[in-house]
């Protein structure tokens, strides 16, 4: 019988940063792709979430690098995110699909922020902060989609 291990602070950390990068990637290509008649605020949208997804990824790097060493290689952020990661589309017509899409990266990224918060909150505060902010960031991105489906 084996034993689960625990993931450490270092790989949670880690999926973050690899998290975050994949994510703004995939909002910044989405960002560009983007079309139809109500495309163009929808496009700056997915821009200002990729912005913020960067700097979350700045932020959990600069985090990781006084502990350790962060995941660098590319081929290893899909393995290591904190979501699975598909393809974004080839064609930007579908908005609707392109907003439920992000919706559930959105709510994987809080599920994830708040099982951080939990296991730091008497451990580490600096980390602890860190989730918490993006757990409120990724927060009001889930709530500005949510309302674009309403």
């Amino acid at each position: 019988m084996s034993v689960k291990k625990e993931p450490t602070l270092l790989d949670d950390l880690n999926q973050a940063l690899a998290g975050e990068t994949l994510a703004a990637f995939r909002y910044l290509y989405l960002s560009k792709i983007a079309t139809g008649i109500s495309s163009l605020p929808l496009s700056k949208l997915f821009k200002e979430m990729a912005d913020g997804e960067w700097d979350h990824a700045s932020r959990f790097m600069e985090r990781i690098i006084q502990l350790g060493v962060p995941v660098s290689k590319p081929v290893e952020w899909e393995k290591k995110a904190f979501f699975s990661y598909s393809e974004p589309p080839r064609r930007g017509n579908d908005l609707k699909a392109m907003i439920k899409e992000s919706l559930k990266l959105e709510r994987s990224s809080l599920e994830f922020y708040q099982r951080l918060a939990t296991k730091t909150r008497d451990t580490d505060m600096v980390t602890h902060k860190m989730a918490m902010d993006a757990m409120a960031d990724e927060a009001r991105e889930e709530r500005k989609l949510t309302a674009l489906l309403d």
